[in-house]
């Protein structure tokens, strides 16, 4: 197993710099495993499967967990508000870096792959 530690500048979209990270490091699956930092804008998808939530302001990234394969990223992030208040969900492109985000990835020696599951209507993970 590898570690990856890469810090995001501001601009740069987590979700697709989440997957140059994959293809940069030549990894087939890694999962997130510490994220501290900011954003400037979010979309995240929520519990109904296909609404989408999208916002200009500065948020506080409390938590972003995920399996990242070839085949596709699964992550989920939480935001906090200046109020505290926090929101959440799937992370879609569109949810840029305020001021930085750090990130630690560990590479998965396990091979995982995602597969078109009909009953849900998503890529879902295959472990092989």
């Amino acid at each position: 197993m590898q570690t990856i530690v890469k810090r995001l500048l501001p601009s740069q979209d987590i979700k697709k710099s989440l997957s140059t990270l994959l293809d940069e490091h030549q990894l087939a699956a890694a999962a997130i495993i510490s994220a501290v930092g900011s954003v400037s804008e979010y979309a995240l998808r929520v519990s109904d499967g296909s609404s989408v939530i999208s916002g200009f302001e500065n948020r506080e990234i409390v938590s972003l967990s995920g399996i990242l394969t070839k085949d596709g990223i699964h992550a989920h992030v939480s935001l906090s508000g200046l109020n505290g208040s926090v929101i959440g969900g799937h992370l879609m492109e569109g949810c840029l870096v305020h001021t930085t985000l750090e990130i630690v990835l560990l590479s998965l020696d396990t091979e995982l792959t995602r597969i078109y599951d009909p009953i849900t209507g998503y890529k879902e993970l295959v472990v092989k």
